[in-house]
C-alpha cells in the first residue's frame, strides 16, 4: 500500500472481504485486531453514524502506539450515509505519514465517486482459484504468457472466463505484497474484461481489450 494510502475492497462474500483485510494489514506489519491500539475499526458493533467518523481525527493525530503506522478500517462502508462519507472524505484526501485507511462494500454504487476516485479498489471475483484450469494449463503470473495459452482454452465464455478469474486472483496477491501502478492497472483491465464476458460480449473482444487497450 506503499503508493496507495487509501482501499477499498469490494466483494459479496464477507469472510472473503475479512481474508483480504487480513492480508493487507499484515503486509503493513499489523495484525488485524480489535485491541490493536493502531487499528480503529467502524463496523456494525460501533454503528457508522458522522459522529464515529469524527473520532478518526483524534485517533489519526496520536503518534503510533506499537508499530509504524496506523490503519482506519470500515467494514460494509454502504451504511455510511452522504454526511458520513464526506466527512470521510477529507481524511482521505489529508491521510497523513504512515496512515492507510481500508474500506469495504457489497454495494459500490452507494459509494460517493469522490471516495471511489481516492481508493485503490480491489474486486473480489467470485473465482474458483483453487479448482484446476481445463486441460492442465498453469498460471505463471505473466499475463501476455498465460493468455496466449487461452488458444488451448477454446475462445468461448467457459474457456477464457476462469482463466481471466485466475489472473485477478494471482495479480491481487501480486499487488498487495508488491504494490505498484503497473499491477493496478493490470487488475483493472483483467475487471473490465471480465465485465465484458458477463454481459455477453464476445469473449474475444475482451481480450484484445486487455492486449490492446
Amino acid at each position: 500500500m506503499d503508493n496507495f494510502p487509501s482501499v477499498l475492497i469490494t466483494a459479496k462474500n464477507k469472510e472473503s472481504i475479512t481474508k483480504k483485510i487480513d492480508q493487507i494489514c499484515s503486509g503493513l506489519n499489523h495484525q488485524l485486531d480489535k485491541k490493536n491500539p493502531d487499528i480503529f475499526i467502524i463496523d456494525q458493533n460501533s454503528g457508522w453514524k458522522v459522529e464515529k467518523i469524527r473520532e478518526i481525527n483524534n485517533f489519526l493525530s496520536q503518534k503510533p502506539f506499537c508499530h509504524q503506522s496506523k490503519i482506519v478500517i470500515i467494514f460494509e462502508a454502504e451504511n455510511l450515509n452522504v454526511e458520513s462519507q464526506n466527512t470521510l472524505l477529507k481524511n482521505l484526501e489529508e491521510p497523513g505519514e504512515n496512515n492507510y485507511f481500508i474500506l469495504s462494500t457489497n454495494k459500490l454504487k452507494t459509494i460517493l465517486p469522490t471516495i471511489i476516485s481516492r481508493c485503490q479498489t480491489i474486486k473480489i471475483v467470485r473465482a474458483h482459484h483453487d479448482a484446476p484450469l481445463q486441460k492442465n494449463i498453469e498460471i505463471t503470473g505473466n499475463l501476455i504468457k498465460d493468455l496466449a495459452l487461452s488458444e488451448k482454452l477454446g475462445k468461448d465464455k467457459e474457456g477464457i472466463l476462469p482463466l481471466l478469474e485466475k489472473e485477478l486472483y494471482v495479480y491481487q496477491q501480486l499487488l498487495i505484497k508488491s504494490p505498484n501502478q503497473k499491477n493496478r492497472i493490470i487488475i483493472e483491465k483483467i475487471i473490465k474484461a471480465i465485465q465484458m464476458i458477463n454481459a455477453n460480449v464476445d469473449p474475444k473482444n475482451a481480450l484484445d481489450f486487455i492486449f490492446l487497450s
